[in-house]
């Protein structure tokens, strides 16, 4: 059960890299597109409450399996795994409202490999499988292009 606890840690860590790297949010029109800063703001917490949720299943597994109920634990596999699902739909209601191309693409993909992670957990084999470097990456480049933002932009000197 240490590994399934460290798989959760892994996709927490992400999201809370992602929250510290998030650029303040500009201003918004309604009916327009979000500028990145605002995007990578609202995806941050989309993917910290996601990951909570994630999170709180894996609990759950964990205890019903030190007590014995592996159907109990397979269960909550299932609604961890819906939690991942549930993530990737968000993810792509925050990719939608993205006005840059980048960020579309990123999040959708992100979205993808969280719906593909979430609906491969079926049991307690699944779980310990669950393959999370693709979620990396693609966090990776979230990040980068978030913090990118947050980062000023040494002046030239000529």
């Amino acid at each position: 059960m240490r590994r399934l606890c460290s798989r959760a840690a892994i996709l927490a860590t992400t999201a809370l890299a992602a929250a510290t790297l998030a650029a303040a949010p500009a201003a918004a029109v309604p009916g327009s597109a979000e500028p990145t800063p605002a995007v990578c703001v609202k995806t941050a917490k989309t993917v910290e409450d996601g990951l909570t949720d994630f999170a709180a299943e894996l609990s759950d597994v964990t205890q019903a399996a030190d007590s014995g109920d592996l159907s109990g634990a397979e269960k909550s596999v299932r609604k961890a795994g819906d939690a991942l699902v549930a993530l990737a739909e968000d993810l792509r209601k925050d990719a939608a409202g993205a006005d840059a191309a980048d960020v579309r693409k990123t999040l959708g993909e992100l979205a993808d490999e969280f719906e593909t992670q979430g609906k491969q957990l079926d049991t307690l084999k699944d779980l310990q499988e669950l393959d999370v470097s693709r979620i990396d990456e693609l966090s990776d480049q979230m990040i980068a292009i978030c913090g990118a933002l947050a980062t000023p932009t040494p002046a030239r000197t000529s």
